[in-house]
């Protein structure tokens, strides 16, 4: 018996390698080819693909076209099914590769019809642009027919790839704009919704402009509104009963922006500019963005442009070119409206010509598996028209993403800047989700503006929904580019941004408030800039990865309170979750529990008290359906700056009839925050990396049992936290690092939280992560070349 159980042991373990390298030979089928030859009717002349140990491809030809071309090829080789989502994405055409389980994010996304937007863009382009997109489309087509197998995911779904096309580039493009700019739809009908109910003070004061966080480029501030009084908000009006009746709330993180900032050549020995970028977005498998250097001829130039670049577009997206380095963060300006619609008795809308009948548009969704989904959108003047969840109204969504003027493919002019203000003509043309642009150029010069188009609008707040009067005139065309918001060679010869308000005066007039990040990411960059007064790159990489909680400093000094004022009464968790706290670094790090307990409190005690406003705006508005709530606390801005506020100034009227006094409230989160860990003797166990653990997941990593985690990166404790700069979540954070003096490439840095090949047999698969990982200084220029493809012209 004991040897028929070992033999049939042995069987199972030769059947299960022989299933393993099945697997990887399947795998291994479809890695792209990095030496050889390959033939183009498409080119006009050789062309060539320089790969580094890591994977890094240097691509080298004669025209600008031909890179493109080779780009195209080099993308689809590496990363189709990652070009494939991302167009499918915006196109609202998941559910065709994935069946039901995408169908809803399907029927949410075909309002904005980014495909019709898309093939739009392309008709209306000028030709030469139109071959930029024409040569990437063919070099990926040709790429991907030219793998030796289809991309394995393709295999798992028992799909086929489909080809790419021009316009796809530009849904790549429309799925950054849902990614950057989308969730501001939600923040101006949360905000109107509460108006309606508490008054706009109320409503300004839990979603502010300003907040004591904040570090624009110029030293003007607005003030911080005043807490409202008990005449306006009285929780205690009340019973206790009436609270515990209704729902709880859960309020998610808020999305964690990026970061980047600049010094001028008079900070810096060789007298160049520095530019520091680091984009916070969500992180999977394979990253965001995929490493390139592009070498090419322009009218008898040399071109040499260095960053990354979005698979799906052929353009370094950011970069330097030697003369320039420019970089983005998220502008959080106001490009969303949403408009009341005014209805009929018979079913149709107002407008300024009288009644009109709405736009109907039949959009048919692919669902793999069944017969697919016929859904009848309707499209008002304004845009999309979209049921309103608070009260089923009718309103209207105005994005400049459904407008194709605000997309195109200028994008590339940037790799022919020599100077900051041949960049920001470049930015301020381009068609993309609008954005922070720091640049900063070899002669030392920096500066600051606004990529992407901006509405022209007049002098009306539009952080809440408009009366469709109002929108009437709202929008006048688009800003004139001679009158964007800009701020060149500053006095204080520093850059910064992160989300937060940039802009005063004029320059915010222009930007409107979509949602401003609460600032102390942007805080302590500046703080750290203004520090010093000279600077190398590495002193900008060690900037980017500060990890000192300032923040959370301030929630957990209001812990610290009131377990003090407890005094003897205190109990054992309480005492422990004190000595914790005293005992912390005072940084976001993977070791440190003390860190850990201040960011849980600071986590628990928001949510606890927006739930308490959660319940009390709907008994004021007598509305007592569960889960309302939900919805207009998820999409405020900077709400947790104005809790704070109320932990320390504990006003009574804000406080739920529940508790006798603030310390209560507090002291009973801690003792929640205490039991969730575990208890008071685990706690110097719960470390912050312990929660804060990467989480960066191939899409169809969870669907191939066992060795799906295979697919995935390392999972590892991680430093950071998106309060700081260094911002870094289990599965959102910094997609990529670079720091560049233009001119003096050499010495940049850029790494990003994985590699180059989007499959797994690939020696490129993880190559960066463990750059990434440690903050180091990785070299941003290829190095030596260890495979070379040469792509011929037939």
């Amino acid at each position: 018996m004991v040897i028929w159980i070992r033999r049939l042991l042995l069987l199972f373990v030769v059947l299960a390698l022989l299933g393993a390298l099945a697997i990887y030979g399947i795998l291994s089928l479809s890695l792209p080819k990095v030496d050889g030859e390959v033939v183009s009717s498409k080119l006009s002349g050789n062309a060539t693909v320089e790969r580094d140990a890591q994977g890094i491809p240097t691509i080298k030809a004669d025209s600008r076209l031909d890179v493109a071309f080779a780009t195209g090829y080099t993308h689809a080789q590496d990363r189709f099914f990652q070009m494939d989502l991302n167009r499918r994405n915006s196109a609202g055409e998941l559910a065709a590769l994935v069946g039901e389980l995408a169908l809803e994010h399907d029927k949410k996304v075909r309002i904005h019809r980014f495909r019709d937007v898309a093939a739009t863009v392309i008709e209306q382009m000028p030709e030469s642009e139109r071959a930029l997109l024409e040569a990437y489309t063919a070099g990926a087509n040709q790429g991907l027919n030219e793998m030796g197998y289809k991309p394995f995911e393709y295999v798992l779904l028992g799909l086929e790839p489909q080809p790419w096309k021009p316009e796809d580039t530009f849904l790549t493009v429309f799925s950054m704009y849902l990614d950057l700019t989308s969730r501001q739809a939600g923040m101006d009908k949360a905000k109107g919704f509460l108006a309606d109910i508490a008054g706009r003070e109320v409503t300004e004061f839990l979603s502010p402009v300003s907040t004591r966080w904040d570090a624009p480029l110029r030293d003007i501030y607005f003030p911080e509104p005043a807490i409202p009084g008990a005449d306006q908000v009285n929780l205690r009006a009340f019973a206790s009963e009436q609270y515990a009746a209704l729902g709880g709330v859960y309020v998610p993180e808020k999305f964690i922006g990026s970061n980047n900032f600049a010094v001028s050549g008079k900070l810096t020995e060789h007298g160049g500019a520095i530019v520091e970028d680091d984009m916070h977005l969500g992180l999977r498998v394979p990253t965001i963005w995929y490493r390139a250097q592009f070498v090419y001829q322009d009218g008898g130039q040399e071109r040499r442009v260095n960053g990354v670049t979005l698979p799906g577009t052929p353009f370094v997206v950011v970069g330097t070119n030697g003369s320039v380095a420019w970089a983005f963060t998220n502008s959080n300006g106001d490009w969303v409206d949403w408009v009341n619609l005014e209805l009929t008795e018979d079913g149709r809308y107002m407008t300024p010509e009288g009644p009109k009948a709405f736009d109907i548009h039949k959009s048919v969704i692919e669902v793999k598996g069944q017969e697919p989904v016929v859904e009848e959108l309707r499209f008002s003047i304004w845009g999309p028209v979209i049921e309103s969840e608070y009260d089923g109204s009718l309103k209207a969504l105005r994005w400049t993403a459904h407008d194709p003027e605000a997309t195109n493919a200028n994008l590339y002019m940037m790799e022919m800047a020599d100077t900051i203000y041949e960049a920001v003509n470049v930015a301020n043309i381009s068609g993309v989700p609008p954005q922070n642009f720091t640049v900063g150029d070899s002669a030392g010069r920096v500066g600051w503006s606004i990529m992407g188009r901006i509405p022209n609008r007049i002098d009306l707040d539009t952080t809440y929904p408009l009366t469709w009067q109002q929108a009437v005139g709202n929008w006048a065309g688009w800003l004139p580019v001679d009158n964007y918001p800009m701020v060149l060679n500053p006095v204080r010869e520093r850059i910064w941004t992160a989300n937060a308000r940039v802009a005063s005066e004029e320059n915010y007039q222009k930007m409107g408030n979509g949602g401003y990040a609460t600032g102390p990411r942007a805080l302590q960059i500046r703080d750290n800039l203004l520090a010093k007064e000279q600077f190398t790159e590495k002193d900008l990489l060690e900037i980017a990865a500060d990890n000192d909680a300032v923040y959370i400093a301030a929630w957990r000094a209001v812990a610290l309170k009131a377990i003090q004022n407890n005094g003897s009464q205190a109990n054992d968790g309480q005492k422990e979750f004190a000595r914790m706290l005293d005992n912390w670094s005072g940084q976001a790090l993977a070791s440190d529990a003390g860190y850990r307990m201040g960011r849980e409190f600071q986590d628990a005690m928001k949510e606890k008290v927006l739930r308490q406003l959660g319940r009390y705006f709907l008994l004021k508005a007598d509305r007592t359906d569960k889960g309302i709530e939900d919805i207009w606390l998820q999409n405020l801005s900077r709400e947790e700056s104005s809790v704070l506020r109320l932990l320390e100034q504990q006003p009574m009227n804000w406080l739920s009839p529940e508790y006798d006094n603030w310390n209560q409230l507090i002291l009973e989160t801690v003792d929640e925050v205490v039991a969730d860990l575990g208890g008071a003797e685990t706690l110097a166990q719960r470390t912050w990396g312990e929660r804060n653990t990467a989480k960066i997941e191939h899409p169809l990593a969870k669907a191939i049992p066992v060795v799906g985690q295979w697919l995935n990166m390392p999972a590892v404790p991680l430093n950071g936290d998106g309060w700081i700069p260094n911002a870094q979540r289990a599965s959102s954070g910094v997609s990529q690092r670079m720091v560049v003096s233009p001119g003096r490439e050499e010495d940049g840095i850029l790494h990003i939280p994985g590699g180059q090949s989007g499959n797994p047999t690939s020696p490129f698969y993880r190559s960066d992560f463990d750059n990434w990982l440690h903050v180091r200084a990785n070299p941003l220029l290829p190095g030596d070349t260890v495979h070379t493809l040469t792509l011929k012209a037939e």
